[in-house]
């Protein structure tokens, strides 16, 4: 089974076993996330995390996404903004829209926060490339990325998702995982072994 199939499953499962997907009609943005080892895919000392995310913003005037933005709950993380405690994959997922629109999500660091939203601390932002088609008022995306940080505990996480769309902000709750500070990790030797092991695949 590829990475990408595990990840997807993956997430279906936990999405079952927490019961997340089930939502007030009220909620523009809810969604589900887990990590598992990354050495498998190539990336030794790295976890990956993946989210199954959903909007509906059919109650706010109906307008689609500009973009959706993950809380990291890593502010006062000293190392949380050193380089190599986290990779992009690229692109970083996928997001379906109604009338059979899938487009490809970017990711990008920003270790102040998304300014649009009021919690402090790094975010991860996913933006889609809305080349081909534009995602509408409903539909979900799937996105990941990698981290050094281990995973917290399973939980909710309070307003730790927000969506822009239009002129609107919004937040929602993230029921599973985020990365946990823990600054003992060198990501300078990590990423270091995983370029000698490239070399001999």
């Amino acid at each position: 089974m590829s990475m990408k199939a595990r990840a997807i499953l993956a997430c279906a499962i936990l999405a079952l076993c927490l019961g997340a997907s089930t939502v007030a009609s009220a909620d523009a943005i809810w969604g589900t996330g887990l990590a598992f080892d990354a050495t498998p895919a190539g990336y030794p000392g790295y976890w990956q995390y993946c989210y199954h995310i959903y909007w509906d913003t059919t109650e706010y005037g109906g307008h689609g996404i500009s973009h959706t933005t993950i809380y990291l709950a890593l502010a006062g993380c000293e190392c949380a903004c050193d380089v190599g405690y986290f990779e992009h994959l690229i692109p970083a997922g996928l997001a379906y829209g109604e009338d059979s629109c899938e487009v490809d999500m970017y990711s990008e660091f920003d270790c102040d926060g998304d300014p649009h939203f009021p919690l402090d601390g790094p975010t991860l932002k996913f933006e889609p490339d809305e080349s081909n088609c534009e995602l509408g008022e409903y539909g979900w995306m799937h996105v990941c990325y990698f981290s050094l940080f281990p995973p917290t505990e399973p939980q909710v996480f309070e307003d730790h998702l927000g969506i822009k769309f239009a002129l609107n902000v919004e937040t929602g709750d993230l029921t599973g995982v985020l990365p946990y500070c823990e600054c003992d990790i060198n990501p300078v030797e990590t990423s270091a072994w995983g370029a000698i092991k490239a070399l001999y695949r």
